[in-house]
């Protein structure tokens, strides 16, 4: 994948938001130069996380992993850890937190990872050294602690599975 397809290829994933469209691009461009730069890529991150952050309100650092087609709706209060990592077409939703868990002593215990397709509902917190399988929704202000198995539906604080869906013939992007 060449450099302009890189960078912008949560383009079309967020077609109707042009707000996401600005801070994707800008995500992957700093990512490209904080890969291949070195020291220079200061330049590019940080005007990034500043604006992104003060204006925003969105703390994506371009040191997590994220896989290709994020989809932000209301990028606002979105708040993801410099280590998690993120897969592949995965909807984030505003006032989300994808974090990790710190001991007593201020050492990092663990963050988290997000399979494929991974929908996460308004307020949602996903803390700690867990995984949450591909195709999982978690909604709207639950609290996830646990690792969610492929295919669940999580609800509450703290999160619980009410229900695991059936896998169905989802044909990948291209």
């Amino acid at each position: 994948m060449g450099f302009r397809e890189w960078v912008l290829q949560d383009w079309a994933a967020n077609a109707a938001r042009p707000e996401s469209q600005l801070i994707l691009a800008w995500f992957r461009l700093a990512q490209w130069a904080s890969v291949r730069w070195g020291r220079l890529a200061r330049l590019v991150v940080t005007p990034y996380w500043l604006t992104c952050s003060m204006l925003f309100g969105v703390e994506l650092p371009a040191s997590a992993q994220v896989g290709p087609r994020l989809r932000l709706y209301h990028p606002h209060g979105i708040v993801v850890s410099p280590h998690c990592t993120l897969g592949s077409d995965c909807h984030l939703r505003h006032n989300v937190t994808v974090g990790n868990r710190v001991d007593r002593d201020g050492n990092e215990a663990g963050v988290a990872t997000l399979g494929d397709h991974v929908e996460l509902g308004a307020g949602c917190a996903v803390i700690g050294d867990l995984h949450v399988g591909d195709h999982a929704r978690v909604g709207a202000l639950a609290v996830v602690v646990k690792s969610v198995p492929a295919w669940s539906v999580v609800v509450g604080n703290p999160g619980r599975v009410i229900r695991v869906d059936e896998p169905t013939a989802v044909q990948e992007p291209e």
